[in-house]
């Protein structure tokens, strides 16, 4: 009771730092004691059956966005309550029997995606908003969680009989290719949607996150001693998909001279139709030469945790290969696991990449020792409080 007693004071105490402020180190440092409160709370039966039973609520937050009952709680009831009967004949659920509608909105409700308001009675709130806005939704829909992680999680223990118990090593023989008989990027490339899904949700996702030029200092690194000849480079985003770090990087410091290179895959680099003027498109495979040597920064943006260590260590070695030494420098957008107490987040984050691609979320150890292999030397590794993902520097050894 003593250790209930004392993290009841703490979340007082952490909450009360908080106030009303938007401080993301308060905010995460109240949900660690929050989450810490309610595991020290629960009995240890408790703790299981509440790990157990989250299957079925993820299935039904799925249902919820396929049949369009939080769009139509959001619409029908303009904040008001709506009633199951007006909730199925507004939905795509229209012909299914209000009773099951019920029973998936009861998981709903419990789970505080949306209030209750009576038998049979919803309301809308700040979380059922938040998932009917296009990322969010899309990224239910897409491979991050039920179509494919899931099934391919469920097949992990019998792959891990099949192949032996060790982890995955590349895409093609993950649990993901086991089930799909096809890697994840082969497997999207067949059904055009999941891929639309997937980029609304990674889009989403940087926006909610801090772009790595906010952790990073970039004046203070970059204010003296860049080139600015006509074909002299200031940064090149690697694996830079549509471009959203990139743009958002020329917007604030359009003042800095030097090229800005977005590259990536050639199907990647055709659907870009929007870049802003001052930013080259090249198509590039980062497992071959890297084209743009000398330049003052290259970036990798959540790229290494999809690939296993042999592989990060080839394309890193590559792009080495076209620094300069005392004037490039590497830089790493990813998680940093720590080596004790890792957030529930990190920790499934670094599972989903083993079961889709046979990647990893690595330790600052493990951080260091790719790019020693790879010819480089951690010099820092960057953060703001509250972030999960972290900015690793790096230059030539």
């Amino acid at each position: 009771m003593a250790l209930i007693n004392s993290l009841i004071d703490e979340v007082a105490s952490r909450a009360h730092a908080e106030g009303d402020s938007d401080n993301a180190e308060n905010h995460a440092r109240l949900l660690n004691s929050i989450h810490r409160l309610q595991l020290a709370v629960e009995k240890p039966i408790e703790t299981a059956k509440r790990i157990m039973y989250q299957p079925p609520t993820n299935i039904a937050l799925r249902l919820a966005v396929e049949l369009g009952l939080l769009d139509a709680i959001v619409a029908v009831g303009r904040g008001g309550p709506v009633s199951a009967n007006l909730l199925g004949a507004s939905t795509q659920s229209e012909e299914m029997l209000v009773g099951n509608l019920v029973r998936i909105m009861r998981c709903l409700t419990a789970m505080g995606i949306c209030d209750e308001d009576g038998p049979r009675r919803y309301s809308p709130n700040e979380v059922t908003r938040e998932l009917t806005s296009e990322g969010l939704k899309d990224g239910v829909k897409c491979f991050i969680r039920y179509d494919t992680v899931i099934p391919a999680s469920a097949g992990l223990l019998r792959f891990l009989t099949t192949f032996g118990p060790r982890a995955p090593t590349n895409a093609e023989e993950t649990p993901f290719a086991y089930a799909e008989k096809a890697t994840l990027f082969e497997w999207m490339e067949k059904r055009p949607e999941q891929r639309r899904f997937f980029d609304h949700f990674m889009a989403a996702r940087r926006r909610e996150a801090p772009r790595w030029f906010e952790m990073w200092p970039v004046s203070d690194t970059l204010k003296s001693g860049l080139r600015s000849g006509p074909d002299d480079v200031l940064l090149v985003d690697i694996g830079a998909s549509h471009g959203h770090d990139l743009m958002r990087f020329k917007e604030r410091y359009s003042s800095f001279p030097g090229r800005l290179v977005l590259q990536d895959l050639p199907e990647t680099i055709k659907t870009i139709h929007n870049l802003a003027e001052g930013i080259e498109a090249m198509a590039y495979d980062f497992f071959t030469p890297q084209p743009v040597t000398g330049a003052r920064v290259y970036y990798f943006g959540t790229v290494c945790h999809d690939w296993n260590d042999d592989s990060c260590v080839e394309f890193l070695t590559v792009t080495a290969d076209a620094m300069e030494r005392g004037y490039s420098t590497l830089l790493i957008y990813d998680y940093v696991v720590p080596e004790v107490e890792a957030s529930v987040r990190a920790a499934a984050m670094d599972l989903q990449m083993m079961v889709l691609f046979g990647g990893m979320e690595r330790t600052e150890i493990q951080w260091r020792a790719i790019l020693q292999a790879s010819g480089l030397d951690l010099v820092r590794v960057w953060s703001l409080p509250g972030a999960s993902e972290f900015v690793i520097e790096a230059q030539l050894l």
